[in-house]
């Protein structure tokens, strides 16, 4: 009998052991990060200052995955090759917006309003910051959203009723860049 127990415990040991490890295998994601549209939001603040400029503040909202957990840049990091400025890795968040403005029915690079000039290409580009202490001395695969906020004067680029959308990649610390996605289209709203 006491050896019937101890073939029941062991094999219940067994099938869980099994089982747990079934659900502890780390998913087989790529090196090179991969994203997809999550959300984009827009939030409009009126200056409280008479005659200021009003503010607007867009959310970009990504789902990514990297299959080594390699995302992320700190201060220390961007000081040295290849992430220096003014190099394209200084930034690992990319952003192109273009704009239909009010009037018009062709998405165009938006014109920084008051000298009338193109917004070069990397104007809204950023920095994130690492985004899990794990994968610094090791590398796991790791999956999740990252937003990006920015802000930026109303007038500046854009104006009331404008239709915005934003082309979106971010790049790892190996130098691998991901797909492009184009977020859903926002309008800047009335105040």
């Amino acid at each position: 009998m006491k050896s019937f127990r101890l073939f029941c415990s062991l094999s219940g040991l067994a099938l869980l052991a099994t089982g747990l490890g079934g659900c502890l295998q780390a998913p087989d994601y790529s090196t090179t990060p991969s994203i997809s549209n999550n959300n984009v939001r827009v939030s409009s603040f009126k200056s409280t200052v008479p005659g200021g400029q009003s503010i607007d503040s867009v959310y970009i909202t990504i789902n990514y995955q990297d299959g080594d957990g390699d995302l992320g840049l700190s201060g220390d990091e961007s000081k040295v090759a290849p992430y220096t400025y003014p190099s394209l890795f200084n930034n690992n968040y990319f952003i192109e917006p273009t704009v239909k403005y009010v009037g018009t029915t062709t998405y165009v690079v938006p014109i920084l309003q008051y000298n009338n000039t193109p917004a070069a290409p990397g104007t809204f580009n950023a920095r994130f910051d690492h985004i899990t202490g794990l994968t610094d001395s090791k590398t796991a695969p790791i999956k999740g959203t990252l937003t990006r906020t920015f802000a930026f004067g109303r007038g500046d680029y854009f104006n009331a009723g404008d239709v915005v959308r934003f082309d979106v990649s971010i790049a790892d610390r190996a130098l691998h860049v991901s797909n492009v996605i184009r977020t859903d289209s926002i309008v800047i709203p009335k105040l």
